[in-house]
């Protein structure tokens, strides 16, 4: 018993070291890296497109950690869904038909089953928006991803409800009436916006 009391005021002692020197030497450095990264560029971008760059600075962190070569993401259960609708045997997925599919082979489909670019955009995004799947990794890559996201939940960012924009981008879908995100990282929402007041 009292090793175990001791082992749960040692977690705890942790837990408290971290939340009050390491996290915000940790949030300090992830917000340089943002702005050092990518800053100039989002506010470029969103000065055109009238956006709000810190929601897209703080979309960044929490989709890629702000890395200059953000890593890929694929998705097992997207690829099998993709591939049943190319071989006939389902009619659409994500608005996608066998029209959209025809002719893609396995490799192909697993690059349109993978998130890419710094703000992980699903690669079968590129067939709507009418660029390579190459577009959304290459040189572009932020910009496209800030297009897309502009045309799917830019209203929302228009008026200023970014807890609904952060689950769009997550989700699919606006936050639930019930206010209990669906997104993968339940915290990914207060998170969202916390980087966001950081980065105004």
């Amino acid at each position: 018993m009292k090793k175990l009391l001791q082992i749960c005021i040692l977690i705890i002692l942790g837990y408290w070291l971290f939340v009050k020197f390491l996290k915000p030497v940790t949030n300090r450095y992830t917000l340089h890296k943002v702005r050092k990264n990518y800053g100039v560029q989002v506010d470029k971008i969103c000065q055109k497109r009238k956006l709000p760059a810190a929601f897209f600075k703080a979309l960044i962190i929490l989709e890629s950690s702000a890395d200059i070569r953000p890593k890929s993401r694929f998705e097992p259960h997207i690829f099998k869904q993709l591939k049943r609708v190319r071989d006939g045997q389902r009619k659409i997925y994500t608005g996608l038909t066998k029209k959209d599919l025809r002719g893609r082979s396995d490799v192909e489909i697993k690059q349109l089953a993978t998130s890419w670019g710094p703000l992980q955009i699903m690669g079968y995004h590129s067939i709507r928006m009418g660029i390579s799947v190459d577009a959304l990794k290459g040189r572009n890559a932020l910009r496209h991803g800030i297009r897309w996201c502009d045309e799917n939940y830019g209203k929302y960012l228009r008026t200023r409800n970014f807890q609904d924009a952060f689950h769009i981008h997550n989700t699919g879908q606006p936050l639930p009436r019930h206010l209990i995100p669906k997104t993968h990282d339940p915290a990914y929402i207060y998170k969202g916006l916390a980087f966001m007041q950081q980065l105004k």
